[in-house]
């Protein structure tokens, strides 16, 4: 019996024992983290492993001073970021130091170095995941290695796409193999090998399964190399309209079908569809500026000859008898064409639909040349400011008056302002042409013997300017010209007011046109001016004479009163 009992416990010790290693408690299985190969790491010989990472002196000690023991901690089905967050228990009162980078992260483990304990228990914590289960009757000693396994038994369900669909592929572990878009379930967390297999080609691939991370995309298309370039180069290049970089710029380009625009602004853009294959070009080129391509030529006495070209002002070539233009659609640009002492200027507005053959027939050589045959810049309009002075002058009776009319007497004999607007001065034919425009003009005058009177002593009055001339201008090189225009002028009174500079406050009088000796709102007058142009400036100066009666005197007899004008003004004329 003493021997039968003495067996008996010896079996229960083995039990005992086997179950402190490598066994969970009763409920094993229900956990979601699993601790377990609990076991003391050996070196060859069966002699305890110390590290071979550590010297003596830098062995880890505990609160007491006491060396500690290393516990290696692998890890199945679980990624090691949250491997990292793993807290470790080894009983009541058993101090725990964790490690998880430096050598420990090479290896991919956690290492611990846990106070030395004859009877501990193990197990593991992780808030998402639980409490392992517990690990009992493990002897700790200093300066001993201990491997021990803890194994995530949750599985998640991942997707694996390609590009293109159809590729075959397969969890290595599980040997499950599907094509393309592919679910696979029951698959553990952490690192995974897959495979993939598309046209004769194996890929392999390493994934790691975790919560937020179980879509797996991988681009097994072919490529080419697809160079891209634009005129003018340094246009915006977009991809499917995602902005990728500038012209000229090369890519590696899966086989697809592809929307590629080159932008230069909002109104300059050039969009082409393409489809990279294995017969589709290597280099694309884009015009975000829709161009035109043309010819012209010169014809001197019924047949094409030999020319120069200008355009712009500028030699695009010499003795051609073609030149082919390639320019912007929607431009305009002056042309010359010139041979034997002859030449023809147009002007060519590039369209989609123009002619293909721009001719420019150049007239024989003549001894004389009129003015309005020599080359000139044409600028039609201009912006002017200038000095603008006026005066009403009355006859009858045998008398005669010249005055501002504003004050009356001998105070002023001018009414003076400034003078600002746009004018016009299109040239038609031989010359001839159109000069008109349309200016705002501001007089301003005071008088001291009213102020002294405590009188309204400021006037002010705004008016508008319209002349309708007749106009001849004389070219003397390619931006000076003397231009000579007359015809009509027509002004309107807007507003005229008085003001009293002692009194602010008194209400201004607007009582003016039209009453008893004050002139009418509007006015006519025969007009003539002369303007001399000099490059972007010119100088302009003019005399009006009225045409209509103001009949600002008509009341004291047979008077005409008539209002005449002189303007000096300098103008920017452009095109």
């Amino acid at each position: 019996m003493k021997r039968i009992s003495t067996a008996i416990m010896f079996i229960m010790a083995l039990v005992a024992s086997a179950y402190a290693q490598d066994a969970t408690p009763q409920q094993s299985g229900q956990e979601q983290l699993q601790l377990h190969s609990f076991k003391e790491a050996k070196s060859e010989g069966g002699l305890a492993n110390v590290g071979v990472m550590f010297k003596k002196d830098e062995w880890p000690t505990d609160a007491n001073g006491e060396d500690c023991a290393w516990v290696r901690v692998t890890f199945e089905n679980m990624p090691m970021d949250d491997a990292e967050k793993v807290t470790f228990n080894f009983g009541q009162n058993v101090s725990v130091d964790k490690e998880t980078g430096g050598e420990a992260a090479k290896v991919n483990e956690v290492w611990l170095f846990v106070s030395p304990v004859e009877d501990a228990t193990m197990e593991a914590m992780l808030d998402k995941y639980g409490t392992s289960n517990r690990l009992y009757n493990l002897k700790l000693e200093s300066k001993h290695a201990y491997d021990v396994v803890l194994k995530n038994n949750r599985t998640m369900s991942i997707t694996v796409t390609t590009k293109p669909e159809g590729v075959m592929v397969t969890l290595v572990k599980s040997g499950e193999t599907k094509p393309t878009p592919a679910t696979f379930t029951g698959v553990p967390l952490g690192k995974q090998a897959i495979r993939l297999s598309h046209n004769g080609q194996i890929t392999d691939e390493t994934i790691e399964v975790a919560d937020g991370n179980v879509a797996f995309d991988y681009d097994l298309r072919e490529r080419k190399m697809v160079k891209f370039m634009s005129d003018p180069s340094g246009a915006d290049l977009y991809v499917n309209g995602e902005l990728v970089g500038r012209t000229p710029m090369s890519m590696e380009m899966p086989y697809d079908s592809y929307n590629i625009e080159a932008r230069i602004s909002a109104t300059e853009s050039d969009s082409r569809s393409i489809t990279v294959n294995d017969m589709s070009p290597t280099e694309m080129m884009l015009e975000p500026i829709k161009k035109k391509t043309f010819n012209v030529f010169a014809i001197y006495n019924g047949s094409n000859v030999v020319a120069d070209l200008y355009v712009n002002g500028k030699l695009e070539g010499k003795s051609q008898k073609s030149y082919q233009q390639t320019l912007p659609i929607g431009k305009t640009y002056n042309m010359m064409m010139s041979c034997y002492g002859g030449s023809k200027s147009r002007k060519i507005k590039v369209k989609d639909d123009m002619e293909l053959d721009q001719e420019f027939k150049i007239s024989g050589r003549k001894s004389f040349t009129w003015p309005w045959e020599r080359e000139y810049e044409a600028a039609p309009m201009g912006f002017s400011i200038g000095y603008v002075t006026k005066q009403w002058v009355t006859t009858g009776e045998g008398e005669q008056l010249k005055e501002n009319i504003v004050w009356g007497g001998a105070y002023s004999k001018r009414l003076h302002g400034m003078q600002f607007g746009l004018h016009f001065q299109p040239c038609f034919s031989w010359g001839l042409g159109l000069y008109t425009g349309l200016f705002y003009e501001f007089y301003i005058s005071s008088n001291e013997e009213y102020r002294d009177m405590g009188q309204y002593d400021n006037f002010v009055e705004h008016d508008m300017y319209l002349p309708v001339h007749a106009y001849y201008r004389l070219p003397f090189a390619e931006k000076i010209a003397l231009s000579v225009h007359g015809g009509v002028g027509f002004d309107c009174g807007l507003l005229a007011k008085f003001t009293s500079t002692d009194y602010p406050d008194t209400e201004p009088n607007t009582d003016y046109y039209g009453l008893d000796y004050w002139p009418k709102r509007f006015n006519v007058s025969g007009e003539i001016g002369v303007s001399l142009r000099l490059g972007t400036v010119q100088l302009n100066f003019q005399y009006s004479k009225g045409l209509n009666d103001h009949e600002s005197y008509s009341s004291l007899g047979n008077y005409k009163t008539v209002q005449n004008k002189m303007s000096a003004s300098i103008s920017w004329v452009f095109q």
